[in-house]
């Protein structure tokens, strides 16, 4: 993270201010309000660190709309109208896995600009990609890991399951006249299948703050991730499911648009003239504008859950208090590391202040 200016008394009692108000345990309409407090402020950092993955999902789409003309391979191959809609179906779904994972990438960036804002301190887009790129090896293993167990490991369960019953049934002679029965049998691990996506998802989506501030390895985030979590999934959950409804909406305007431009130029008599790819094109530029000013949404949200599980859980909000009361051991860099997140391993000998600190959690209820 950034070294901290020196600067006056009073600005060094209002960054104090901001941090305890800000680290506090909040309900879940502070940790939406704050998000949004902290986009505006931030808003060009953000968009401009999340214009990077979009760019780089519209670039794969015009590389596919100028060069490999997957749409013209689907269009050609022989299969019926419904077998087609199905491989477009699964083109998109392959689209999603590729965007998803290249959108972990880019969750350090994002984590220490609202981290930073969080904590009064200034940065740029450049600082905080250089600190994303400060340990890429890690964070690639973390997208990884976290992309294969969130998306991959779910729709491989659930559609084996399906596969097995499906098969089943059909020895059994039952799929030649399904009975609703039969029918509801089958589909039955799709829900499985999203349920199980929605929870591994809200389970590790601490895992990149933990990995980024507390500079641990992947496999401990995970860990780390799934134990903060415990008590709040649900409010986590809610966050997300905003976030993807506004998405949604936004979506539906850009094609709602798209269409209509598109109606103008058939009325006009254009379409002699027309290319379709270069409505693709358009369509895809879009969402990628869409991604890029929502895209930012749920990386600060996750962030200031991160802050918040650590307050209600370990008297985060406690230890940097009675730091900046001046009863920590006189190290500058004290409230950097209790920020980090330091394991016990790594922590200087305890002092008495720390057995004090102790007491006064187990008041608070966090041991």
């Amino acid at each position: 993270m950034p070294e901290r200016q020196t600067a006056n008394p009073g600005n060094r009692s209002d960054k104090e201010g901001q941090m305890q108000a800000a680290l506090r345990p909040m309900n879940l309409g502070e940790i939406l309000d704050r998000t949004f407090a902290i986009y505006r402020k931030k808003f060009v950092l953000f968009v401009g660190i999340a214009a990077l993955p979009a760019a780089a999902m519209l670039a794969i789409h015009a590389a596919d709309i100028a060069w490999v003309h997957t749409d013209r391979l689907i269009a050609a191959a022989d299969a019926t109208q419904s077998g087609r809609a199905a491989l477009n179906w699964l083109l998109s779904y392959g689209y999603y896995h590729v965007s998803g994972f290249v959108s972990l990438l880019f969750l350090p960036a994002f984590v220490q600009l609202a981290s930073c804002e969080v904590f009064g301190e200034s940065t740029t887009i450049v600082a905080s990609l250089r600190f994303a790129l400060a340990r890429w090896r890690r964070y690639l293993w973390l997208a990884f890991l976290k992309w294969a167990a969130v998306l991959i490991l779910p729709e491989a369960l659930a559609f084996g399951v399906l596969f097995g019953i499906g098969t089943l049934e059909d020895k059994l002679g039952l799929m030649g006249d399904p009975s609703p029965l039969t029918i509801v049998t089958v589909l039955l691990p799709i829900p499985v299948g999203i349920y199980l996506f929605i929870r591994t998802g809200v389970c590790l989506s601490l895992a990149f703050p933990a990995a980024a501030l507390e500079e641990i390895s992947a496999w401990k985030s995970l860990r780390r991730s799934w134990k903060l979590t415990r008590g709040s999934r649900g409010r986590i959950f809610i966050a997300w499911l905003m976030v993807f409804a506004c998405t949604l909406i936004l979506e539906g305007l850009a094609v709602f648009l798209i269409w209509w431009i598109a109606t103008l130029i058939y009325a006009g008599r254009h379409y002699a003239s027309f290319n379709r790819q270069v409505y693709a094109v358009v369509a895809n530029f879009f969402y990628a504008v869409i991604a890029a000013v929502v895209g930012p949404l749920y990386p600060i949200a996750v962030t200031l859950f991160y802050y918040d599980q650590r307050a209600r859980k370990e008297g985060f909000d406690v230890e940097l208090m009675m730091e900046a009361a001046g009863l920590g051991t006189g190290e500058p860099a004290v409230i950097q590391n209790l920020r980090a997140g330091v394991t016990e391993s790594e922590k200087p000998a305890e002092p008495g202040w720390r057995k004090c600190l102790k007491f006064i959690r187990s008041l608070r209820g966090f041991d």
